[in-house]
């Protein structure tokens, strides 16, 4: 027992021998540093909320036209594209013997004015006698008699003649507008019946526009409203337009009420002068801007709304509360500040920016980026943003009004066989 005892003590003091001294400045516990948060500055802000919507460019007016009466066709000179003026000739069929009875019935005419000159001659002579007593009443009535007679065959030889000329007429096409074509669907030598089309022409001196409005942004807008429309082609130019109507029923297939919205065109290069063109027919093309079918999108304008707003990514949902973090103005990427947590209430919201009703104070740092697992009191570096609603919203989609002095002018409606004015481009929205 003494000899066990005696080993077990030799071998415990060799263990200690061999283990040696204890190292010195050695680290148990890493410190990690403070969590970076981005944060911005809210501040009091003007925000005019917009309406957005799409839309196709329409002309102010389209028709399709055609020939009043059947037969071949000799005349259709107009081409796709090109400008043709008010009541310039566009078609004509084959009269098929219609201006031999027109002169037929125009001799028929005169042949009975003759006689009605004749008659009226005799019925006077022979009235004159009467009053004499040189013919009977049965002369005098003979001669009244012949002379309504004449009357009436020149009131229905007039009537006939008026028919001819409508019946000639619609054997020609003409132009019911200054416009271009867009559309030719018959070439000369074709059979055509009437109504059928041979002509689409346009008019694109003024652009309309049909978007649907919801009813929840319907009371916000009203008829004569300015309106800023930027075409998918021209995705850096800015449009003046003016809402023309508003329709009283809702739309079931647009699930939206539908606005008219209007705004006049300009040409991309001028006219040569029209004065030097026989009546207007040579062939001229006029170079629109905007065509028809082209996509615009269409910012509407709401009432102006002022307030403290704060991104989405900033609120942070808690025991069924809405919150955001504050950090101190002294908190930065090298020295840390302490996060705290402030309830806040909400009020509208505007394409992912919430209106703060109540909880903070203009000139408070809010985190932004880095909130999601963010406890309250807990220290944190702070990385800040320069951001804003009007600057992520405004500046990003470019929804600045443009100069009055840049936006190009010029009548909805030119005057008949006159072309519009040429006007500048649509011009860059500034940003305000």
């Amino acid at each position: 027992m003494r000899q066990l005892l005696v080993f077990s003590m030799c071998a415990l003091w060799l263990a200690a021998g061999c283990g040696g001294p204890p190292r010195k400045g050695k680290k148990d516990d890493f410190v990690l540093p403070p969590q970076l948060v981005k944060a911005m500055t809210v501040q009091t802000e003007t925000y005019v909320p917009l309406i957005h919507a799409m839309g196709q460019a329409l002309p102010l007016r389209e028709v399709t036209l055609s020939v009043e009466q059947p037969g071949k066709l000799q005349f259709l000179p107009a081409e796709v594209g090109e400008t043709v003026f008010e009541r310039r000739p566009l078609a004509r069929v084959r009269s098929l013997g219609l201006w031999s009875r027109k002169n037929q019935a125009a001799a028929q005419v005169q042949e009975i004015q003759n006689s009605l000159t004749q008659a009226e001659s005799d019925y006077k002579k022979v009235k004159e006698l009467y009053d004499r007593g040189a013919v009977t009443n049965r002369d005098l009535e003979t001669a009244e008699l012949l002379f309504k007679t004449r009357k009436t065959q020149l009131t229905a030889a007039n009537a006939g003649m008026s028919q001819l000329d409508e019946t000639l007429y619609g054997t020609g096409l003409y132009a019911p507008f200054t416009g271009e074509i867009s559309a030719k669907f018959q070439e000369v030598g074709n059979y055509v019946n009437m109504g059928t089309p041979l002509y689409r022409i346009v008019d694109l001196t003024t652009i309309r526009v049909i978007v649907g409005i919801s009813e929840l942004d319907i009371k916000f807008i009203s008829q004569n409203d300015t309106v800023w429309i930027t075409p998918l082609a021209y995705p850096d130019r800015g449009i003046r337009g003016t809402i023309h109507s508003i329709s009283p029923a809702q739309d079931p297939q647009l699930g939206a009420f539908p606005v008219e919205i209007r705004f006049p065109n300009v040409l991309k290069v001028p006219l040569p002068d029209m004065t030097s063109m026989e009546n207007g027919h040579a062939p001229v093309q006029r170079k629109w801007w905007i065509l028809s079918g082209m996509t615009l999108r269409v910012k509407i304008s709401k009432k102006p709304v002022t307030g403290l707003f704060v991104p989405a990514e900033a609120l942070v949902e808690r025991l069924g509360k809405m919150w955001v973090f504050s950090v101190p103005a002294t908190a930065n990427q090298e020295s840390a500040g302490t996060a705290e947590m402030k309830e806040v209430a909400l009020g509208r919201t505007y394409e992912g920016w919430y209106e703060i009703t109540s909880g903070l104070a203009p000139g408070t740092r809010v985190v932004i980026a880095g909130n999601t697992k963010l406890r309250d009191k807990a220290s944190v570096r702070v990385q800040m943003v320069e951001t804003g609603i009007n600057k992520e919203l405004v500046d990003a989609q470019s929804a600045a009004t443009p100069d009055k002095a840049s936006v190009p002018t010029q009548d909805a409606t030119p005057a008949t066989g006159t072309p519009p004015a040429t006007g500048t481009p649509p011009v860059k929205e500034p940003k305000p």
